[in-house]
């Protein structure tokens, strides 16, 4: 029988990695539930989707999965930069610009280099009547080489103010 599980996004850092990706929660259960469930007869969290950083050498590696041991766990949290856009898209779609732009700002200050927060906070300060501080988050944006579909809509955006 399989239970059925939630996907979280979370980062975790050891002494000498940072890593995110997605641990596995059973359903209506929180981070901590996993993190103590059971810590005596399983030595390990599994990760799947992760990007591991060296914090030596600041090297990236990809992997698809990876376990843990739970002894190295320095700290775990919700990736911010995820939840926060994730949240800003729900307002996006519900055509709340004005309360999308606190959690696109939040998860730019969490992942400064991330493009597609430099197109939606744009996108909500020109649905805002910010043309100004629409165009600089659209320029940031493209400067950081966005996926095609990203960079088409930033110069499209651009080119409408």
């Amino acid at each position: 029988m399989k239970a059925h599980k939630e996907k979280l996004q979370v980062v975790i850092f050891t002494a000498c990695h940072r890593i995110k990706g997605e641990v596995h929660l059973y359903e209506n259960s929180r981070l901590t539930d996993i993190l103590n469930a059971d810590a005596a007869n399983k030595d390990f969290l599994p990760v799947t989707n992760a990007e591991v950083q060296d914090l030596r050498t600041g090297s990236v590696q990809s992997v698809g999965f990876l376990s843990i041991n739970r002894m190295v766990v320095e700290m775990v949290m919700e990736d911010d930069e995820i939840v926060a856009l994730a949240k800003a898209k729900d307002f996006i779609a519900k055509r709340r610009f004005a309360e999308a732009i606190p959690f696109v700002q939040r998860a730019i200050k969490t992942a400064p280099e991330h493009a597609e927060g430099h197109y939606f906070l744009g996108f909500c300060l020109a649905k805002n009547g910010d043309n100004k501080g629409a165009k600089q988050q659209f320029e940031r944006c493209l400067k950081l080489n966005p996926p095609p579909e990203i960079c088409q809509k930033a110069e499209e955006m651009l080119k409408a103010l």
